[in-house]
């Protein structure tokens, strides 16, 4: 496919870098389009050419993404078709502080995604990923982006009219540093910063400094959510009890100080705030007039997907009298699978809300909590999804939106469907049941729980081998491999086989061996055997895929929790063994009878929605930190 574009040059770097991702030419005697800066954003066909009016850099390049997916899957007709959008602002976030740090390449891969979907920003979050020259524990062994780093994500998004913002912490989520002595007189208590000590807002203007040097934009994220326990640490024993409204004024009100000092724009995550607001006490009300009133609080929330509750939570944020914006979540803190079913609802519903209250400012969330396994473009889908209802595609014509919503989403993919694509879900549906509210991290809790203690065996039921069975069989169907995605979907693929094998082995496991049932504990000792090659397979192509998209430091904790489970698999096998060749008497952790997950005693309740991701307290009930 060949395209003549004409236009200024300042649009041509991009089509160059878009050309090597999305397989077309620039070639003059190609299918014309001419591109016009304009108020509006729209696609037309007259004069035997395309024109693509835009009203910012990145609206050229999703103009001209339109012409590229008609042209190469179904052109039918040449229509007009409009990019107003309903949102002014729509960031991605992009967390690069749960281990996996992507490479700048992979970066670059990614913003040319952003910028044929028309995402105005995008956010690199992170907490000590990045390095900061007066501190060199900062990052220390977890391969921060240095400055130079910085610099060149920042000028490809340039390229795009993409605006990258820094996102990074200046109150809370330190974790990975208390560990440092040179550091501890930063903290209060847990990971959050001691307020009023002058040593924290010495580093803090060092943060903040480093993100005005690396980046062109003037808007900066400055975290401060979750510091609950703020001020109950070695702040009370210096100072004695404060409200927390009364230390988050003070806080905020120096960390946008050493802000102006570089001439930086403020936001921050607004839980620490508006969790005063819907039952605020007589004696906080003046702590919530004097919140500052030049910072953005941003809402985020993940968890609905009512439309009115979203707006109730909006206007009561417009009640503290600051910019508010909205931050909603692409599902990929599960573990290794997303869960783009219930994004889509969520991003519809909050987008909605968003407009219906005039907050224009949104950003889309991708954390990586306990790990970060599943790749980022495992919600593709999500971020295609909430530009499509950024633009008001949902709302048009049926016809019109089917050309758009599947055709484009293939250039995105590769060829493979909407449809096709949703898949990559599959690891956490563990039943038939269509309700989107049943959510959960089956792919992580059934690959850790461990196959003699078998703290997780109780929530399950006898169905779920099976249900991986049908996973099996539905990838085999699918067209995905030689795609640029193969490599994502054969990581679920691998997963598929080993949880196919091991989700139920555990309750197997336990219950032959207190019915002193030796020919089925013969059986269990194979499929114990048979495991090992299957874990092994998906480790390694789990490997490739962290490999081809982030940084090497953190695959570490990968190599820990995979070790630990094969060793604790051979310990099965070796106790099975010996039990069966009569060497021992008893299996004792077999002997104990287990309790039900969800706390229920010896009443077991079968949980589909449960969303456990951590794997501390998915491997052992003991001691491990």
């Amino acid at each position: 496919m060949k395209f003549n574009i004409i236009s200024d040059n300042k649009l041509l770097n991009g089509f160059k870098e878009l050309s090597k991702e999305f397989d077309f030419e620039l070639d003059k005697d190609g299918l014309p389009i001419e591109f016009i800066e304009s108020e509006n954003n729209d696609v037309k066909y007259y004069d035997d050419k395309y024109h693509v009016f835009y009203n910012k850099t990145v609206y050229a390049y999703r103009g001209f993404f339109h012409v590229l997916a008609r042209y190469k899957i179904n052109r039918n007709s040449d229509y007009n078709m409009e990019f107003n959008s309903k949102i002014d602002n729509l960031t991605f976030m992009q967390d690069c502080s749960r281990n996996a740090v992507m490479k700048v390449s992979e970066l670059k891969r990614l913003i040319r995604y952003l910028a044929v979907m028309g995402y105005n920003s995008f956010m690199l979050y992170t907490e000590d990923t990045y390095k900061v020259d007066k501190y060199p524990y900062f990052g220390y062994l977890r391969n921060p982006y240095t400055k130079e780093d910085l610099k060149e994500i920042d000028n490809y998004c340039d390229v795009f009219g993409i605006e990258l913002i820094p996102c990074i912490q200046t109150l809370a989520h330190f974790n990975e540093i208390t560990r440092y002595y040179s550091m501890e007189d930063l903290f209060d208590c847990n990971d959050i910063l001691l307020i009023g000590s002058e040593k924290v807002y010495e580093f803090i203007e060092e943060l903040i400094k480093t993100c005005s040097e690396c980046f062109k934009s003037r808007k900066i994220h400055i975290g401060m959510d979750e510091a609950h326990m703020v001020g109950r640490g070695r702040y009370l024993d210096i100072n004695g009890y404060k409200e927390r409204g009364e230390l988050m004024n003070y806080h905020v009100k120096r960390v946008l100080d050493i802000c102006k000092k570089y001439n930086l724009n403020a936001m921050m995550w607004s839980d620490m705030y508006v969790s005063y607001v819907a039952n605020t006490k007589p004696n906080q009300e003046e702590d919530l007039k004097k919140i500052p009133k030049d910072i953005e609080l941003i809402y985020w929330d993940y968890y609905h997907t009512n439309v009115e509750y979203f707006e109730n939570w909006l206007n009561i944020h417009k009640k503290l009298g600051v910019k508010v914006g909205f931050a909603g979540g692409a599902w990929k803190w599960l573990g290794f699978t997303p869960d783009n079913r219930y994004s889509n609802l969520e991003i519809y519903a909050s987008m909605k809300a968003c407009m219906n209250t005039d907050t224009s400012n949104y950003i889309l969330t991708g954390w990586g909590d306990n790990g970060a396994e599943t790749s980022v473009y495992g919600v593709l889908p999500a971020l295609y999804f909430a530009s499509l209802v950024r633009f008001g595609y949902l709302d048009l014509d049926k016809d019109v939106t089917n050309h758009v919503f599947n055709d484009e989403f293939k250039i995105l993919s590769d060829g493979l469907s909407f449809n096709d694509f949703m898949n990559i879900d599959l690891a956490n549906r563990i039943t038939h049941n269509n309700d989107f509210m049943e959510k959960n991290t089956a792919n992580k809790y059934l690959l850790f729980n461990d196959p003699l203690l078998g703290t997780i065996d109780t929530i399950i039921d006898d169905k779920i081998e099976s249900m991986y069975s049908e996973h099996i069989n539905t990838y085999n169907k699918m067209n995905y491999k030689g795609t640029k995605f193969e490599y994502i979907f054969n990581t679920q693929y691998k997963l598929f086989k080993v949880l196919e094998k091991k989700s139920y082995l555990g309750v197997k496991l336990r219950t032959n061996y207190q019915s002193h049932n030796l020919d089925g504990l013969k059986d269990n000792l194979n499929d114990l055997k048979e495991l090992l090659p299957l874990l092994d397979d998906l480790y390694n192509t789990f490997k490739y895929q962290w490999d081809k998209e982030n940084r090497v430091n953190g695959f570490d904790v990968q190599d820990i929790r995979f070790g630990a489970l094969e060793k604790r698999i051979k310990v099965a096998i070796k106790k099975l063994t010996d039990y069966l060749n009569n060497d021992t008497d008893e299996i004792s952790e077999l002997n104990e009878k287990l309790l039900c997950f969800m706390g229920h005693d010896l009443d077991f309740e079968k949980d589909y929605d449960n969303c456990e991701y951590r794997w501390r307290r998915l491997s052992s009930v003991n001691v491990n930190d």
